[in-house]
């Protein structure tokens, strides 16, 4: 974990504080497709035995711009796929919603996670999580991100997960 957040660390200040001031929907078109993936690791508290989470998560979305005007909110639904070696070799789905917050590289994430990490195929969180990301160029981004949640199963207990990645822009 500590590993996780010195390289989100390090991302952000190899960019240089003029990438990390833009906004994430600042240089994209908007209703353009996004493909990201990145490295996750953490804990999950209430649960004996199987607390470790690593992962390696790809994803694939599409920024929309709101259609209120003059909101600068970018919508991006996404479906995120993971595999983890911890607790044990598992698959995840992660339908969700990203949202940006206008003129700031910061994103918040809501999702769920569908996982068959404890050997049958479930429902475990309601994900919430904010990201920063930092746009290298109009095509290529580096982010970190933190997500919580809610169990939505009473096998899982409270997610605490952390994630470094990219993000391209076809």
């Amino acid at each position: 974990m500590r590993t996780l957040l010195l390289t989100a660390a390090a991302l952000v200040a190899l960019a240089g504080p003029g990438a990390a001031l833009a906004a994430p929907a600042a240089t994209g078109s908007p209703g353009s497709l996004v493909l990201s993936g990145a490295l996750g690791g953490g804990g999950e508290a209430g649960v004996s035995g199987r607390a470790a989470l690593a992962d390696v998560e790809a994803a694939v979305g599409f920024e929309l711009p709101s259609s209120a005007a003059g909101t600068g909110l970018v919508f991006r639904p996404e479906l995120a796929a993971a595999l983890g070696p911890a607790p044990r070799t598992h698959f995840a789905l992660r339908p969700g919603l990203r949202v940006a917050l206008p003129s700031t590289p910061v994103w918040l994430r809501a999702g769920f996670d569908w996982s068959n990490a404890r050997g049958d195929a479930t429902w475990r969180w309601l994900l919430l999580g904010a990201a920063w990301e930092v746009r290298l160029t109009g095509f290529f981004g580096l982010y970190a991100e933190v997500d919580t949640g809610v169990p939505v199963s009473h096998r899982a207990g409270l997610p605490f997960m952390a994630r470094v990645g990219a993000t391209f822009r076809p």
